[in-house]
């Protein structure tokens, strides 16, 4: 089978969990003997101003990079959606399908993505999958949260009239398309050497009922992209729920199925004992909307109950002044599997309705124990007494008494799932 993924393209240039497992997964396939082809939004070229395709192969996958693409919020909210939904001439994709011949196209995101392409497809008659990684496009921001704020959660006031004083300038988020970007962003984060301060500021309540009639134009720009979808991936019921609240209207074939990642230490069924639990941690971003301060406030009482109980963070080298925490840092899969020869209980707060959260299976994987929120995807594999609803529900004796399995899908488990959405 030839399968096109549209995904966020290679790192260094792009990071996070839809980069690392769109790419585990195209490996996979590959693997298999599939052929496969990744298009992914990629550099600016002043000199044209209409998109066009790059052909090249990197890290043993062909791809197609989207010259010219529609901008990427990645390194900022939008403030002018006018520049979003442009307008190209939709020969380029006829051609481009014409050249490619993709059996089935895999969307890992719209972002970067003209309305065009998926128009193009759905005439061609070739199947459309769409993985639920995110929010972005039924949201102008991929985790539908600003400022403390879940808007998943609020029937009051829409996120899309409430973005526009958080956005970037167009120019600004053209910034990472740029080649350098990968230099420059490292270059920044080694000069401002910032550190990590307990957040104090209360959950924005003040939000506008004022419709921002641009903004609305362009949620019916990713509404009408997203008609064209044939079958959705939702990784998880959250995701599901999420999908179906902001567009009940919408009929599709759908199918709920966890995702996988490379990074798996041991897959199957995992037998977690009854243990002490004398240390926690916390992996991921230290920012609001991934816990951090709720985990931050529950390790200082955890450690200030028993001298011999100890906290640690991962995930960032920045500073972090509280007294008795320890920064691990940045991690790769085998410095992960280090640290947590140290850590009893891993906690993962996340404050917004996050889709999946494959963190939680990679620690799981290696036999160490891990609460997560209900409102995290991945909490569809958890047993119920390690999802929870708050921070504050965390029962350390009673996570030590627990035994539990949790069964974890292997990338080649997973791909052969997906592989039944395909043809399906």
């Amino acid at each position: 089978m030839k399968i096109l993924h549209y995904a966020l393209g290679f790192p260094p240039e792009r990071t996070g969990g839809l980069v690392r497992y769109s790419l585990d997964l195209m490996n996979e396939q590959i693997s298999q003997g599939h052929e496969v082809v990744m298009a992914f939004p990629g550099r600016i070229n002043p000199l044209k101003s209409d998109p066009y395709f790059k052909f090249g192969k990197r890290q043993n996958i062909s791809y197609a990079e989207l010259i010219n693409s529609l901008p990427l919020p990645l390194i900022g909210d939008i403030k002018a959606p006018v520049d979003f939904m442009r307008p190209t001439n939709s020969k380029i994709f006829v051609d481009f399908f014409e050249t490619v011949k993709p059996d089935v196209i895999h969307i890992h995101t719209l972002m970067g993505l003209y309305s065009e392409f998926l128009e193009v497809a759905k005439e061609r008659n070739i199947k459309i999958v769409f993985t639920t990684h995110d929010y972005f496009g039924i949201s102008p921001h991929p985790k539908m949260y600003l400022e403390g704020h879940d808007f998943v959660d609020d029937d009051q006031f829409d996120i899309w009239n409430n973005v526009r004083p958080y956005g970037s300038q167009t120019l600004k988020l053209r910034i990472s398309q740029l080649s350098i970007y990968p230099t420059l962003r490292t270059l920044v984060k080694k000069l401002k050497k910032p550190s990590v301060v307990m957040a104090d500021s209360p959950e924005r309540t003040n939000w506008s009922t004022k419709t921002d009639f641009e903004f609305q134009e362009l949620k019916k720009y990713y509404l009408n992209m997203l008609k064209c979808i044939d079958v959705v991936h939702f990784n998880s019921s959250v995701s599901k729920g999420v999908y179906e609240k902001m567009l009940p209207e919408m009929s599709w074939h759908s199918v709920v199925l966890p995702i996988s990642s490379n990074n798996i230490e041991k897959s199957g069924e995992i037998n977690l004992h009854a243990n002490s639990i004398r240390s926690i941690a916390y992996i991921g971003p230290y920012n609001r909307e991934k816990g951090f301060f709720e985990f931050l406030e529950f390790a200082n009482e955890f450690i200030s109950k028993d001298a011999n109980n100890k906290a640690f963070v991962m995930g960032d080298n920045v500073a972090i002044n509280f007294s008795g925490i320890k920064n691990f840092g940045r991690y790769d899969k085998k410095t992960l599997v280090k640290n947590l020869e140290s850590v009893d209980l891993v906690i993962l707060p996340s404050q917004w309705h996050e889709t999946f959260g494959l963190i939680a299976l990679e620690v799981l994987s290696t036999g160490t124990k891990v609460v997560v929120l209900k409102r995290m995807g991945v909490s569809d594999v958890f047993p119920a007494n390690m999802s929870i609803d708050e921070v504050s529900e965390i029962d350390i004796e009673m996570i030590e008494r627990s035994n539990f399995n949790v069964s974890i899908s292997s990338m080649s488990i997973h791909e052969e799932q997906l592989m039944e959405l395909y043809v399906d």
